[in-house]
């Protein structure tokens, strides 16, 4: 069994940090969105203004209205409701899952703490416009809706976060 521990400990370290972390964040979090239960959170409210923001910079008649009822923004579009964007709209679950990652592998503290800033902030510009382009989507082309929003978008964003973690490992270990 010790043997067992040793040919694996790298990879049992890895797991063990990922998980307490992971967990650590995720709590953090749903604690902070337990602070605005039944309205909008303040960061959900920062994305819809920012895509409003790139909208109204296209020169595209954009408004963003609290939803009646529960948490979360409408999306209209040239007074159109096309979507809603909602706490799971901010990519803090998919910025968690990155940060986790990158501070477990092992790397110095500082190199782990800087590329993951600097990934987190490249994650939640990319899913700002990943909101517009699906928002324009579901304007112009709503049969195209569930492919859009399940399938296309989702991969993109995790796709860059895998990015993210292979430029890391390969310029921190060498090897991918």
């Amino acid at each position: 069994m010790k043997q067992l521990f040793q040919t694996y400990k790298s990879t049992l370290i890895f797991i063990s940090r990922f998980l307490i972390l992971y967990f650590s964040l995720a709590f953090i979090y749903n604690y902070y969105l337990g602070l605005y239960s039944g309205q909008t959170d303040p960061l959900t409210i920062w994305v819809g203004e920012s895509v409003s923001y790139i909208y109204k910079f296209l020169d595209v008649n954009v408004q963003t209205t609290p939803l009646l009822h529960e948490s979360g923004l409408k999306l209209i579009i040239n007074n159109q409701y096309v979507a809603r964007i909602v706490e799971g709209c901010t990519a803090i679950s998919v910025i968690i899952l990155f940060i986790a990652f990158i501070v477990s592998l092992g790397t110095s503290f500082k190199t782990s703490l800087i590329y993951a800033f600097i990934g987190s902030i490249l994650i939640f510009v990319f899913n700002i416009l990943r909101i517009v382009f699906l928002g324009y989507v579901l304007y112009a082309m709503p049969q195209y809706q569930m492919l859009a929003h399940q399938i296309i978008f989702p991969v993109l964003i995790y796709g860059l976060v895998i990015i993210l973690w292979l430029i890391f490992i390969i310029k921190y270990y060498g090897k991918a």
